[in-house]
């Protein structure tokens, strides 16, 4: 899911941030897939600016998320 106007960015927390925008879609699928809601800000952005670290993109979840989600990305090998 790309970030929209329903996502406020102020009730999520960053959990993942890359220049590799295939690697974040990816740790969102994962998430969705354990029942995790994530959101991708920035998304457009990096893939605008190609691989550089300028404007990396990142995976948002709602806070009382956040540590869950965290854990589950480290299990799966994902570092922020």
């Amino acid at each position: 899911m790309v970030a929209d106007d329903t996502a406020d960015e102020s009730e999520l927390e960053q959990v993942l941030a890359s220049i590799d925008p295939v690697q974040v879609r990816m740790a969102n699928d994962l998430l969705q897939q354990g029942g995790i809601e994530g959101f991708i800000f920035d998304d457009e952005s990096s893939r605008m600016l190609g691989s550089t670290a300028a404007v990396p993109a990142r995976l948002m979840v709602h806070a009382d998320r956040a540590a869950e989600a965290r854990e589950i990305l480290k299990q799966l090998g994902f570092e922020d």
